[in-house]
Parts: structure tokens; sequence; C-alpha cells
């Protein structure tokens, strides 16, 4: 049995798992299965460091059987995914349309304000941002910067990260992390999150060591908690 959490960790770990900062069981806010004609596939979106929010998407083509993946790190300035409230505020969700010849679909994600939508061709395998084609036959990473500056807002990276497994679950109910997955495996990738930034909230500050850990392939929990 798990030792009796304090307030503030009780704070930290809810919303580590159940409010899509982590990967949460199906059904949690930020996940969407989809399923057309053309393929099927899974897509989540979370905080994942004091400047990033992370969208990840995965789609298998029912044609040709093949897989593609796309993990999108959308940077600002620290805490720009915070609400008003002063909480962490986001929602994502998409759609799609399929023929005998052709798949289309579209992502998007709404934090702090800011709603960003990514357009799949997955018959060409391509993805559309901010009116840039980006093919997802080479690249399955794509680095989005200064997302809270409407006018400066733009892509400054792609790159490709050999597919791997997703990080474990840190505790009993989550999944597997497909978004920690890839950026454990890239030191690149964790530099991009600026792990070492501060939030002015204290609550959502004092999950950040938590939350880039993950990001390293790390499962601690507070003092007095192991993992699953």
């Amino acid at each position: 049995m798990l030792p009796v959490l304090s307030g503030t960790w009780k704070a930290v770990v809810s919303g580590l798992v159940c409010t899509g900062l982590a990967v949460c069981p199906s059904g949690a806010r930020g996940q969407a299965r989809q399923s057309v004609s053309g393929g099927g596939g899974f897509s989540t979106s979370k905080m994942a460091s004091p400047a990033v929010v992370a969208s990840w998407r995965t789609h298998e083509n029912y044609a040709d059987g093949s897989t593609t993946t796309l993990l999108v790190l959308w940077r600002g300035t620290p805490g720009w995914f915070v609400s008003r409230g002063g909480a962490s505020s986001g929602s994502d969700g998409g759609g799609g349309s399929s023929s005998s010849s052709s798949s289309y679909a579209y992502e998007y994600i709404s934090y702090g304000g800011r709603t960003f939508t990514m357009w799949f061709d997955d018959s060409r395998k391509i993805v559309k941002l901010f009116n840039q084609e980006i093919s997802l036959k080479d690249t399955n990473v794509v680095l989005v910067d200064f997302v809270d500056s409407p006018e400066r807002t733009t892509v400054v990276g792609s790159r490709w990260v050999e597919p791997g497994p997703p990080a474990p679950p840190l505790v009993n109910g989550a999944t597997a992390d497909p978004i920690a997955g890839v950026i454990m495996r890239s030191p690149e990738l964790y530099e991009y999150l600026r792990c070492d930034q501060k939030i002015s909230d204290p609550v959502m500050n004092a999950m950040m060591p938590m939350i880039c850990g993950l990001m390293r392939g790390e499962r601690t929990l507070p003092s007095g908690l192991t993992p699953r």
C-alpha cells in the first residue's frame, strides 16, 4: 500500500496521471482513437516541460500496412499553456475522411488560448503545418517555436528519431508513454524542452522535476513512493 501523500503531492500526482500531463488510460482527456475506412490510429497531447506541450499521432494505413508517427514539440515562453486561472488548460481533437484512393485527416490542439491544426494526407504520408508540407516518410519529429507569439510561430526543425518502445508507465492505471519514449532516445530533443526554466505557478512548478525526469527515462515519484 502506498503511503499517504501530502496535499501538495496529491495535487501533483493526481494532475500527472489524470489530466493529460502523463498518458492516461483510454478515455482520459487528451487522447483519441480514430478509425476511418482508410486507416486507424491514436493521438494525444500533454505538457512535457515548463516551455513545451507535446502532441503525438500514430496512423496505420490499411491499404499498404504501413504505420506513420508524428511527435510535435510546441515550445513557447515558460507556462504559455497555463490558463488565466493558473492551471494547465488544454484540449485536442480531430477528424478525417477517406475514399478508395485517398485518406485525409486533421488534428488540433488548444492550449493557453491558442489553437494549432495539423492537416494529414495519409495516402501520401504528408503533414501540413503553417502552410509547410512535411513528408512523414523521413520525418517523425517536428519542432515548433514561439507558439505564444502569433506573428513569430514557426517550424524551426524536423528530424527522424529511430522508432522504439514507449516509456513504461509511472504508476498503476497509466499506459505506456510514446512521447517520452521518443524524447528519452534523443538528448537533442530533451535539450529542446528547456527543463531548466520555471513556471510561476508553484504547484505546477513542483511537478516539473517529475515530468522532465520522465522525458529522460526516469521513473521517480515523490519521496516515500515507488513506481509500479
